[in-house]
C-alpha cells in the first residue's frame, strides 16, 4: 500500500493502541538496544528499555538486554530491577560489528538458555550531515550495517537457540523473531540498480549516498524485505523446528518523551510533536507482536502497525516484492561472507 504522509499518517498516530498483558512464565526474552541514559531524540534504545520494563511485569524467566554501551546498559538493568524484577542481564553487542555479533550469538548458543523472543530493536539514525557515508570497522555503511546486516547476522546466528526452544514449545510459547522497522519504509526508494551488482555492498559507496535520512528509510525497507524472505526460508527449511518459528515486523510510529513533546526548541514542528506517542504507549506494537497469542503465526510474516496487521509498502508486495526480498537476502549474505548452509537453511 501507499501511505499519505499527512492525512493517513496523522490519523494512524492518533489511533489508540490496545494491548493485553500475558503470562510469560518460563520464557526467556532477548531485546537488542535497551540502554538507559541520554539517547538520541528518536533512539530505539528508549523503546527497547520501555519494552523490557513492561515485559518484566509479565513474569518471564529471564530478560537479556543486548547493548553496545555497557555503562548505560547497567543503568537500564538497575532501573528494571528497581521495578521488582531481578532476572535481567546486559550482554555486550555492537550490532554494527560482524565480529561482535558472531561473539554474541556464540555466547548465547553456548549458554544453553532457551530463546522465546528475539526483539530486534537496535538501530541507529545519525543526524550528522555528511557528504559521504560513514563506514564501520568492517568497511560497511553504518546504518545499513547496524539496522539491517547486523540484525540479519544476529537472527540467523541465534537459530540454534530458537530451534532448541521450538522443539519443546507449544501454543503461543513458540519462539518469535520480531524485527523493528518503521512506517518510513513506505517512502524509501532503494535506488540501487541491478547493474551495480551487490546492493548491500553498493550502499558503502559514496556514489550511492544522498543523506542520512534517505539511508535510514532504506534500512527500514530492508528490514521488511529481509523478514519476508526469512519467514519463507524457515517454512521451506528441512529443519522441522524452523516451521514453528514466528517472524514479524513492527512499526512503532512517532515516539517521543514527554519532555521532547513539550520542548518548543525540539527540532520538530509543534503539530508533529503534538501527535507523538510517549514511550509506554509507543512500545505497544513491539509488545503485541512479541506476546499476543493472535500474533503467533509461523506460517506468515505479518507487518504490524498500531497493534494490528497492516499492509506494507507496495514495493514489498507481489512478484516484485518476492524478487526484491530474494535479492536482499542473497546480497546480504554475500556482503557478510555467509552462506545459507552455515545456518542449515
Amino acid at each position: 500500500m501507499k501511505l499519505d504522509r499527512e492525512r493517513e499518517w496523522t490519523a494512524l498516530q492518533k489511533e489508540p493502541l490496545h494491548l493485553n498483558p500475558q503470562n510469560l512464565q518460563g520464557r526467556t526474552l532477548l531485546i537488542t538496544g535497551g540502554n538507559a541514559g541520554n539517547c538520541s531524540p528518536f533512539s530505539t534504545q528508549r523503546i527497547g528499555l520501555e519494552c523490557a520494563k513492561q515485559l518484566a511485569k509479565m513474569g518471564p524467566s529471564k530478560i537479556i538486554l543486548a547493548c553496545r554501551n555497557m555503562k548505560t546498559a547497567a543503568e537500564a538493568v538497575e532501573s528494571i530491577k528497581a521495578g521488582g524484577f531481578s532476572e535481567v542481564e546486559a550482554w555486550h553487542l555492537d550490532q554494527g560489528s560482524i565480529s561482535s555479533v558472531k561473539a554474541f550469538t556464540k555466547r548465547y548458543n553456548d549458554s544453553g538458555l532457551d530463546l522465546h523472543l528475539v526483539l530486534a530493536n537496535a538501530g541507529v539514525l545519525s543526524f550528522k550531515s555528511t557528504p559521504t557515508p560513514e563506514l564501520t570497522e568492517d568497511g560497511h555503511e553504518v546504518m545499513v550495517a547496524t539496522n539491517h546486516s547486523g540484525a540479519v547476522l544476529l537472527t540467523l546466528g541465534l537459530l540454534p537457540s530458537l530451534r532448541r526452544t521450538a522443539a519443546k514449545a507449544t501454543g503461543d510459547e513458540i519462539p518469535r523473531i520480531v524485527i523493528v522497522s518503521s512506517d518510513v519504509h513506505y517512502w524509501a526508494e532503494l535506488s540501487v540498480s541491478k547493474e551495480q551488482g551487490n546492493m548491500i555492498k553498493a550502499m558503502d559507496s559514496e556514489n550511492n549516498w544522498t543523506n542520512n535520512r534517505d539511508r535510514y528509510f532504506d534500512t527500514k525497507l530492508l528490514n521488511v524485505l529481509y523478514a519476508q524472505e526469512l519467514g519463507q526460508k524457515l517454512q521451506q527449511s528441512q529443519v522441522k523446528e524452523d516451521k514453528k518459528i514466528v517472524v514479524a515486523v513492527v512499526n512503532p510510529g512517532l515516539v517521543l518523551s514527554r519532555e521532547q513533546i513539550e520542548d518548543s526548541n525540539f527540532p520538530m514542528p509543534a503539530e508533529r510533536r503534538a501527535i507523538a506517542r510517549e514511550y509506554p504507549e509507543g512500545c505497544k506494537t513491539h509488545l503485541f507482536a512479541s506476546i499476543d497469542p493472535s500474533a503467533a503465526k509461523p506460517t506468515e510474516v505479518v507487518y504490524y502497525s498500531n497493534c494490528r496487521p497492516f499492509e506494507s509498502a507496495d514495493i514489498t508486495l507481489g512478484s516484485e516484492g518476492e524478487a526484491l526480498s530474494n535479492r536482499v537476502w542473497k546480497d546480504t549474505l554475500e556482503a557478510l561472507g555467509a552462506t545459507e548452509q552455515e545456518f542449515q537453511l
